[in-house]
C-alpha cells in the first residue's frame, strides 16, 4: 500500500473504505457495461451473420426455383409432350356407355354461359396439365367456346387434337340442346344443312375458313376422337349408310359442294376410317356437280362479287 493511501487509513479508516468500496464499485460498473457493450456487438453481428446465410439461401432457392420453371416451361411447350396422346383408334367405337338425349321440340337451342361459369376457358401449351374437368366442360357445352379455342390455336394442330380427344369436353357437346336432337334424328340433321342461315353463319366464320384452309388442322380434326362421336351418332349413321342420299344432299347445297371440292377436306375424307369406303361417292369427281359450260359461283365468291 502507498504512503498516502496508509496515511488516508490511519486518519479516517470509515472515509477510506467507504471510497474505496465507490471506486470498486465503478470498476465492476465499467467492466459490466464493456461487456454488455461487446454483448451487444457479439448479437449484431450473429445476426448479420444469419441474414446473410439468409440472403443467400433465398436467392439460391429463387434461382432454382426459376430454373425448374423453365424446365417445366420448356416441358410443356414440347411438342413430343402431346403428340401422340390423341390418336384415334382406327375402329374406335364409342357406343358402349354412351346416352342420348331426347329434347322436345320448343326447348331453347341455346345454352347461357352464365350458367357454366363466367370465365371461358382457353387451352395452350402453357396450361393445358393444369386443365380441369369443369374446364373441359365449358368448353364442349358454352356455345362458340370451341370455335373460341381454335381461333386461339391455329398454328397447333396437335394441341387442338389433344383437346378434341377429351372424353369430358365431347360428352359435354353431345349433350348440348342444339346438337343432341341433330345427332339422333336424320331429318333433323338434314333440315340444319337447309337452314341457310346456319350454313352462313358456320362457314363465313373467320375460324372455320382458317381451319378449312389448314390441311394439318383440318386432318387432326377428321382424324380425332372427337370426329369419331360424331360419325357414329344415329343422324350421321343413317347417312353413311345411304351415301347416294349423303351425295345428294351434298349436291343441293352450295356450302356443301364447296367444302366438296377443297382438297383438304378431300384428303381428310379419303383418310378417314368411317368414310373412305364412301369417299367416292361423297366426293364424286371434282367439279362434277358443275354443268357443262356453266361454272358454279360458290357463296364466298358469290358474296365478293356482289361486294364489287
Amino acid at each position: 500500500m502507498k504512503k498516502e493511501e496508509l496515511l488516508k487509513l490511519l486518519r479516517n479508516p470509515a472515509k477510506y473504505h467507504k471510497e474505496e468500496k465507490r471506486a470498486h464499485n465503478k470498476e465492476e460498473a465499467a467492466a459490466e457495461k464493456a461487456f454488455a457493450v461487446h454483448k451487444v456487438q457479439d448479437k449484431l453481428l450473429l445476426g448479420v451473420g444469419i441474414g446473410v446465410v439468409g440472403l443467400v439461401a433465398v436467392t439460391l432457392l429463387v434461382m432454382m426455383s426459376a430454373k425448374n420453371r423453365a424446365e417445366n416451361l420448356t416441358a410443356a411447350l414440347d411438342p413430343e409432350q402431346i403428340k401422340g396422346l390423341s390418336v384415334a383408334e382406327t375402329e374406335f367405337n364409342p357406343n358402349v356407355g354412351v346416352t342420348y338425349i331426347q329434347v322436345q321440340e320448343g326447348q331453347d337451342r341455346n345454352v347461357a354461359v352464365s350458367n357454366l361459369g363466367s370465365t371461358l376457358p382457353i387451352i395452350s401449351r402453357f396450361n393445358y396439365r393444369s386443365f380441369t374437368p369443369k374446364n373441359y366442360e365449358i368448353i364442349g357445352a358454352a356455345p362458340w367456346a370451341l370455335t373460341t379455342n381454335f381461333s386461339s390455336n391455329l398454328a397447333d394442330p396437335e394441341l387442338m387434337r389433344y383437346l378434341l380427344s377429351n372424353d369430358t369436353m365431347i360428352k359435354a357437346f353431345l349433350a348440348r340442346e342444339d346438337v343432341a336432337p341433330l345427332l339422333e334424328d336424320p331429318q333433323l340433321l338434314l333440315a340444319f344443312t337447309n337452314d341457310r342461315v346456319a350454313m352462313e353463319e358456320f362457314f363465313d366464320s373467320d375460324t372455320v375458313k382458317s381451319v378449312l384452309a389448314n390441311e394439318k388442322m383440318l386432318r387432326s380434326v377428321a382424324g380425332s376422337r372427337f370426329m369419331s362421336y360424331l360419325l357414329i351418332s344415329k343422324a350421321v349413321k343413317y347417312f353413311r349408310d345411304r351415301p347416294e342420299e349423303a351425295a345428294a344432299v351434298i349436291a343441293a347445297n352450295p356450302y356443301l359442294r364447296e367444302l366438296q371440292q377443297n382438297p383438304n377436306v378431300r384428303i381428310a375424307v379419303q383418310e378417314n376410317p368411317y368414310l373412305k369406303k364412301i369417299a367416292p361417292i361423297l366426293l364424286g369427281a371434282a367439279g362434277s356437280a358443275q354443268q357443262p359450260g356453266k361454272k358454279e359461283v360458290s357463296p364466298t365468291a358469290a358474296k365478293r362479287n356482289k361486294k364489287k
